[in-house]
Order: structure tokens, then sequence, then C-alpha cells
């Protein structure tokens, strides 16, 4: 209850300010039995896709009044094949809409959810005519990083980097679906200059496919020199954003 009290609060907040916030269980694909401590793999064990239905059912009753709130059924899954986690996330989906939320759907891909292997993942043949959220209110959720291995564990940025985009941009326009890019990001490294401007360029460009984005990362768990650090420089007046922040807020 405290957590969840801390949470409320927070989106709290957020909807005070007219933010809106996506709640997103950071587990890769698994879930624990807290009474048991076991811990489960959303679409291979029953016991965990029943368990990962629950919850969000139980979630989506709590902020179903929210209409700041995204519900993002998960962060990453990469074991599963994609058939396996697309069997999981169906009764999360209909457990959200069954507790009466009509808010947007984030539906993730296995393989870490990457774009630029949203084909070859076979998330796009287990998806394709989609048709299980009866408010018809949902986005594919992807995520892409700039670097060598779409990882986002270097600094260096290889050359054009939205061409990563374009196949699943191209699967999502063929099936009539809506893309949400929920991770990206650049570092300050000379091989980004040009690269992430153009990169956030083919999503305002295709904006009609890719209804948002969020940049990966902020706030005071990381460290001020983590290379994709999006917070100020300096917070005291005058305030110095990252060179980053220039070029996404031209596209806010």
């Amino acid at each position: 209850m405290t957590e969840m009290t801390r949470m409320r609060t927070t989106v709290d907040y957020c909807l005070s300010k007219g933010m809106h916030v996506i709640l997103d269980p950071h587990n890769y694909g698994y879930i624990s039995d807290n009474q048991t401590g076991a811990d489960y793999e959303i679409g291979v064990d029953i016991e965990g896709t029943n368990l990962f239905a629950d919850f969000w059912g139980r979630m989506a009753a709590l902020y179903k009044n929210y209409p700041n709130v995204f519900f993002g059924l998960m962060n990453e899954p990469n074991q599963q094949t994609a058939a396996q986690w697309h069997t999981g996330a169906l009764p999360a989906i209909q457990a959200i809409r069954a507790a009466g939320a009509t808010q947007i759907i984030l539906i993730p891909g296995t393989s870490w959810t990457g774009a630029h292997s949203w084909i070859s993942s076979g998330n796009a043949a287990v998806w394709a005519g989609f048709s299980g959220d009866p408010l018809n209110n949902f986005a594919f959720e992807m995520h892409q990083y700039l670097d060598s291995d779409s990882s986002g564990t270097h600094p260096i940025c290889s050359t054009n980097c939205s061409s990563r985009l374009e196949d699943a941009t191209s699967w999502l326009s063929t099936n009539g679906f809506k893309g949400f890019l929920a991770e990206f990001a650049w570092s300050n490294d000379s091989s980004c200059t040009n690269e992430g401007p153009t990169f956030i360029d083919y999503l305002s460009n295709n904006s009609n496919v890719w209804i948002g984005w969020t940049w990966w990362c902020g706030g005071p768990w990381y460290p001020s020199t983590y290379m994709f650090m999006i917070d100020p420089i300096s917070f005291t007046a005058p305030i110095i954003d990252r060179p980053q922040m220039t070029v996404l807020l031209q596209h806010l």
C-alpha cells in the first residue's frame, strides 16, 4: 500500500500539471508471486499469465478515471517467443477493459521490443490483424537506440539510424496500427550531432503512424554523467539544458 500511495501521489501531481504518465511494470516479461516468491515467465507459465492479468485488472481499476494515464503492459519482454508473449499479453489486455478502463494500452513485443527487429523477431507476424481490444485504443510499443547493435549501451551513433524504423513503420501503416516509441536516446558524441535530429525528424514526418515517444532517461536514479541523461546541466538560473533537449523541444 505504501508504494501504491506513492504512485497515486505522483500520478495526481502529473495530472495537475497536464502531464501524461505511462504505468509500466519494468520486469522484462516476468512476474513474481508475492505469496510464494516464485518468478514466472508470462506467456510460458500459466501461473504467470494469470498473475499478469490479475495485476493489470487491479491497476486498471485503480486508474481508470485518470485521463492522463497510459497502460504500458510490460517493459522489454525478451525470453519468450513472439507467440508466447502474445499468449501472455492477451488476457492482460482483456482484464484492463473488463475493469472499465478506456485509456490507451501500449503493447510491446518480445526481443526487447526493438523496432529494428520487429519483423525478424516474429512480433509482426503474431500481432498482424490484432483485434483483441474491444475499444481499439492501443498502440504497439517499440524501442530503438542509435548505436551499432541498437542496445543503447554505446555512445557512438551509427549512420542512417532512422532507416531502422522503416520496416516497423511500413508494417504499422499496412495494418492500420499506431506505434509509440517508448525508448530512444543518443549521446553527445559528435557522431550523433546529425543522426539524433534526423532520427526524430523521421518520427515527426511519420506522425500519422507514430503517435508519440519518450526519451530514455532522466531523474536522480542515474548519475549526471550518464550518456543519455536529459536533466539540465544546471538547475540554477540561468538553467542550462543539454544539447539533446534543444532538439526534443523543437519536436514537441
